[in-house]
């Protein structure tokens, strides 16, 4: 089942009758993130099936909105194939174009999107009986797994360097707050902020937190020691990287 509608799609779930269950995700994408150059004219993704059996895979792109579906997206690219079936311990690729359109993205700063890759597992076979396997029956549930990740569309000419964003970052202390401004044209994403020695380390993030290019959030302070600070970021590789805070 491939979903095309709202109603089918929320829940990401085959429903036929609750008795069994089955439902993980085989599906790898190899990259948490993705970046789109301005220039390219397509880039590739790589996927694999590290299951035991074939997958049927559903792939688009949205600007931002989780609910929508692939038919509802508004967004200047297309993924080639949008679907495919990808037999087990095999891999897919996936051609990512940009349209036309991308000429209304701002040039000044980096746009983001939402890679999505749905997997859809088979019908889930019953037992062998005299040397042939029976398919189960109609009583069973079917659970589609959604992976998304975020798609970035880059343009060439910034003239801010991406590998010098975590010097650029501003933070000062307002009151019991720490306010973290991102004075550059790319998204910032942090994954950790400590507060403390070694060893004694508090982070003071219960999740992670992106601050859009230009941009500026707040965070609450559990003390007023600043001596020991430092924040972990997300790089274009998906690598975790610590950083010492400046004031």
């Amino acid at each position: 089942m491939l979903f095309r509608g709202r109603k089918f799609f929320w829940g990401l779930v085959c429903l036929q009758v609750a008795l069994t269950t089955t439902g993980h995700a085989e599906i790898v994408l190899h990259g948490t993130r993705v970046i789109y150059p301005s220039n390219a004219r397509e880039i590739t993704l790589q996927l694999s099936n590290n299951g035991t059996a074939p997958s049927l895979v559903q792939a688009w792109i949205d600007d931002g909105n989780a609910k929508s579906t692939p038919d509802e997206t508004n967004v200047p690219f297309i993924i080639t194939p949008p679907i495919s079936r990808v037999e087990a311990t095999k891999g897919q690729t996936l051609r990512v174009t940009a349209l036309p359109t991308t000429s209304q993205l701002s040039q000044q700063q980096e746009s983001i999107f939402w890679l999505n890759v749905l997997d859809i597992p088979p019908k889930p076979e019953g037992r062998t009986q005299q040397g042939q396997t029976t398919t189960t029956s109609n009583n069973f549930l079917q659970l589609a797994v959604r992976s998304r990740i975020k798609f970035f569309y880059r343009p060439i000419d910034l003239k801010e360097n991406i590998d010098q964003l975590s010097d650029k970052v501003e933070w000062k202390i307002n009151d019991q707050y720490l306010m973290i401004k991102n004075p550059t044209p790319f998204f910032l994403t942090i994954t950790s902020i400590f507060q403390g020695s070694e060893g004694h380390k508090t982070d003071l993030l219960q999740q992670g937190l992106m601050i859009a290019p230009y941009s500026e959030d707040k965070i609450k302070l559990k003390n007023k020691n600043l001596a020991d600070m430092s924040f972990v970021y997300i790089n274009d590789y998906g690598g975790r990287v610590e950083h010492p805070i400046k004031f």
